[in-house]
């Protein structure tokens, strides 16, 4: 099983917007719970394959969607 990671943004709307512009870039991912032990205001993650993460951060930015941090799936 290749690893997966999570992506943590501050709202809902942008959690939203976030996997929006992946699944136009057609980079996989998909909307999970987010982690108890990671706060934020939203109670949604996106999850992608590890191996996109420089696309996803690339990607983030130039879109102007800024996201909290990036942990390990679990």
């Amino acid at each position: 099983m290749e690893p997966l990671e999570i992506f943590v943004f501050k709202s809902t709307y942008l959690t939203f917007k976030a996997e929006r512009a992946l699944k136009s870039a057609g980079i996989g991912c998909k909307l999970v719970t987010k982690p108890r032990h990671i706060s934020s205001d939203c109670g949604l993650a996106v999850r992608i394959a590890a191996q996109r993460d420089a696309d996803v951060k690339a990607l983030m930015a130039g879109a102007g969607i800024p996201f909290l941090g990036v942990w390990p799936a679990q």
